[in-house]
């Protein structure tokens, strides 16, 4: 049986002892009823991860004996997805799943038909909320690092942002006429953009294209707005590690 695995944030870890936080501390005595003595594996969510044995220290769990252990060799290429806000429990869907498929970054889009707006109350939460499950599908999917989310941003603020002009970007778009294709030309990191459900602006479309994207299709049928980011996500991540000889 593999050993179970838990996030520690960085901070945490000193003297070649890591202090687990009280919610993990719980999930392993109480839910998982592992005991004094047993291995288990930590990740730091930046690209370390170690093994070493639970100790027991009143209501605190400390892992000690830590082993650092070597990062299995990973893809070259980095994955971005910019993904309008839809209704929360399909977007938390859709952020779990990428994170299992490799996706290194989340960008929330507020676009014209966005309707699932967040109120600024309500923000910070969500973000913790985002972040947590990101930390939970990275730890079950045995990922080295987080994936990194962003707050939400309008759509014309993400075509003036400089931070992804050097990256391939693609947008699906249901009356583009190019499908994902080995031939497409696609650098080291990049860029796929989804709408909401009600599909993207005419005006959109043709900013993106203005801005240096390409407009692809994922077929004739209409897929919900997750199943087409994860449908492309894997479409892409194939392409990708064919590209780079994985």
């Amino acid at each position: 049986m593999p050993r179970r695995r838990f996030f520690i944030p960085p901070d945490r870890i000193q003297g070649g002892i890591a202090v687990l936080t009280p919610d993990q501390a719980h999930h392993l005595r109480d839910v998982l009823r592992l005991r004094a003595g047993d291995e288990v594996e930590l990740f730091d969510g930046e690209g370390l991860s170690f093994c070493g044995q639970i100790e027991c220290h009143g209501p605190e769990i400390h892992i000690g004996s830590l082993k650092k252990l070597e990062p299995p060799e990973e893809r070259n290429p980095s994955f971005v997805l910019a993904a309008a806000l839809i209704k929360p429990d399909r977007f938390e869907w859709m952020l779990q799943k990428g994170t299992e498929l490799g996706v290194d970054q989340f960008l929330p889009l507020e676009t014209r038909f966005t309707t699932a707006r967040i109120q600024q109350a309500r923000l910070d939460a969500r973000l913790e909320r985002w972040q947590r499950i990101l930390r939970e599908a990275s730890k079950q999917s045995r990922r080295q690092t987080v994936p990194r989310i962003q707050r939400p941003i309008l759509w014309d603020a993400f075509l003036a942002s400089p931070e992804h002009a050097n990256c391939s970007r693609f947008m699906l778009h249901e009356k583009a006429s190019n499908r994902p294709k080995p031939t497409l030309p696609m650098m080291d990191r990049v860029l796929l953009c989804v709408g909401p459900e009600g599909g993207w602006d005419t005006s959109e479309a043709r900013a993106a294209e203005q801005a240096g994207f390409q407009l692809i299709s994922m077929g004739a049928r209409i897929l919900r707005a997750e199943t087409a980011a994860l449908a492309a996500i894997s479409i892409f991540q194939f392409l990708l590690d064919e590209s780079y000889g994985h």
